[in-house]
């Protein structure tokens, strides 16, 4: 039996680095931060190798000064906090002292600053956490920090990280949020001479988003605001007709501290709720004003999730101001215009017009027992077996609502969701042919892409014309489009090639493979949903469900209903 024992004191600190410092990003973030409760106007972070052989953040906030600067590597030691009750009105992005110790201690880290008021600035140099060079240098205002060989002497981490592009890519991710928190600070994040962020200062919220995610996405927003007393909720949010494959365009600031909440994603849900179709997802920058004494922002170790005090009032805070911004498309839900029963043997008497359903037996109060009741028998009188469903028996007899193919066989009626059976066919096409289709464009059409997406797509060509996507560099973040998937040739090319970057590109950040994400692609942009039974579509309707099945059991399919679990996974039949 083992016995408890203290840790040795640089196997603690590697553990409580751990907890802060868990890939470049999560460095950045830090020290970004810090420059803002700084007050910093101007901050700068240049990558190397993704930031895993170098990283520097520099600012031009208040400084330190040299008596301060060896005690910034000592854990918990703040300029944020002094008494216990300044835990309750914590008004600043950082407060704990913890970031510097712990990125310190898993890297070689280099620290220049200078006060406004001071002569010169200070130097400090310190490996796996232990101080090695402390003195005078010269310096600009502000503080360079400048981190090296991140987890070089826990080579286990290491080996977790991911490719040089996802740990970029997350740090363009984590440099997006801060900058949409802060709009009056200049932003700029480089990495071998290349600009992948600019964000420009003095910025309203709309041309701070139109910075970080593009003009097409920004000119896709409403703005909303709700003051609600001691607490406010604004931001800028999507029209419905503009969604994302995505959510992570949703960023949540809580006195403009980037959090993750299921309460405040609930309640972007909740407002979008019959707006977008399955798989979509709204653009959304919200901004909460609350009192500090009323949310906590103690309780995660890298500050990124929070807990309110009335999690009722935030959640209806932001849902009404959501409503709001959306003004008449967030009406509520229609009722539904039709119920749907279900008894058994109704099938049978619908199907006989000559026989009457007997009248209901009347109802006697059942009288209390003193003795237990006789078990029920064990076995059930046997259930006749149900006739298999097969495709080739449907006859088609019309279309419900523009949306649904109307069948019927033996047992009665059959809908068929055009739109998700349309999914599965080109699920199977894209997932199980060797070489998918191609369609060739007339005019190559030119798309342009984030600097950070453009080196994934430049590392992913072969991929994607691998699924039937071909595109050429065309110099920066442009890329032509030269060739398209046969299934997706009346969708928009560049519509198409946007959301897949962005979500692939995002996925890879996330570590899934890009070959079980590019399957899934949502096909929106030729979704057969409001087909009118014109003459014509009359006249092939028979056709087109004669192919949509015939393909689904040629691929294997089977009819069968559907359970909740089953509606979740796009790669299966969804009909019902």
């Amino acid at each position: 039996m083992t016995r408890i024992q203290v840790l040795a004191p640089h196997i603690a600190a590697l553990i409580a680095a751990g907890e802060v410092v868990t890939r470049p990003a999560a460095v950045v973030k830090e020290l970004v931060e810090n420059a803002l409760d700084a007050g910093a106007h101007n901050i700068t972070v240049d990558l190397e190798d993704g930031g895993v052989r170098r990283l520097r953040v520099v600012d031009d906030g208040c400084g330190m000064a040299a008596e301060e600067l060896p005690l910034a590597l000592q854990r918990h030691a703040t300029s944020k906090i002094r008494a216990e009750t300044d835990l309750l009105a914590i008004q600043t992005l950082g407060f704990r002292g913890e970031a510097l110790p712990s990125i310190a201690q898993v890297s070689r880290l280099e620290i220049v600053t200078r006060m406004p008021a001071a002569q010169g600035g200070m130097r400090l140099r310190a490996v796996a956490g232990e101080i090695e060079a402390l003195g005078p240098a010269p310096a600009p205002e502000g503080t360079q920090v400048t981190v090296e060989d991140l987890f070089f002497n826990t080579p286990v981490r290491r080996k977790f990280l991911k490719s040089r592009e996802a740990e970029q890519a997350a740090v363009v991710e984590a440099m997006r949020q801060l900058a949409l928190g802060y709009p009056e600070v200049h932003f700029r994040l480089t990495a071998k001479g290349r600009i992948l962020l600019a964000a420009p200062g003095a910025q309203t919220l709309l041309e701070r988003v139109a910075a970080v995610y593009g003009s097409e996405v920004a000119g896709a927003l409403l703005p909303f605001a709700l003051d609600g007393g001691p607490l406010a909720a604004a931001g800028v949010l999507s029209h419905p007709d503009f969604s994302l494959a995505s959510s992570r365009f949703q960023v949540l600031l809580i006195n403009r501290r980037v959090v993750q909440d299921r309460l405040l994603a609930a309640a972007i849900k909740t407002a979008y709720q019959g707006l977008l179709v399955r798989g979509r997802h709204p653009v959304v920058v919200a901004s909460l004003s609350l009192p500090p004494d009323q949310v906590d922002v103690n309780v995660h170790p890298a500050k990124a999730e929070v807990r309110f005090r009335d999690q009722g009032k935030v959640f209806s805070l932001l849902l009404a101001a959501l409503r709001q911004g959306l003004g008449k498309l967030a009406g509520e839900s229609p009722p539904p215009r039709y119920q749907a029963a279900w008894q058994p043997g109704s099938l049978a008497l619908a199907q006989d017009p000559g026989v009457e359903p007997a009248p209901p037996m009347p109802s006697f109060p059942r009288p209390a027992s003193p003795w237990p009741l006789p078990a029920a028998p064990a076995e059930a009188p046997p259930r006749p077996e149900p006739t298999p469903f097969r495709f080739q028996d449907l006859r088609v007899i019309g279309q419900l609502l523009n949306t649904y193919i109307l069948a019927q066989n033996s047992e009665g009626l059959i809908l068929v969701d055009q739109h998700a059976a349309h999914e599965r066919v080109l699920y199977e096409i894209l997932g199980e042919e060797a070489q998918v289709p191609r369609q060739a464009l007339l005019f190559p059409r030119l798309v342009e892409v984030s600097p950070a997406q453009a080196d994934w797509v430049r590392a992913n060509l072969d991929l994607l014309a691998q699924e039937g996507l071909v595109l050429e560099p065309f110099g920066g973040g442009g890329f032509l489009i030269t060739q398209v998937p046969a299934c997706l040739a009346q969708a928009d090319p560049e519509g198409v090639v946007l959301d897949l970057v962005e979500t692939l590109a995002y996925a890879e950040v996330l570590g899934n493979r890009p070959d079980t994400v590019i399957v899934g692609i949502e096909p929106a942009d030729i979704s057969p949903w409001g087909l009118e039974l014109t003459e014509v579509v009359q006249a092939r309707l028979a056709d087109l469900c004669e192919r949509v099945l015939g393909e689904i059991e040629q691929a294997g399919g089977s009819y069968r209903p559907r359970s909740s679990e089953d509606r979740s996974q796009r790669n299966t039949a969804a009909m019902f």
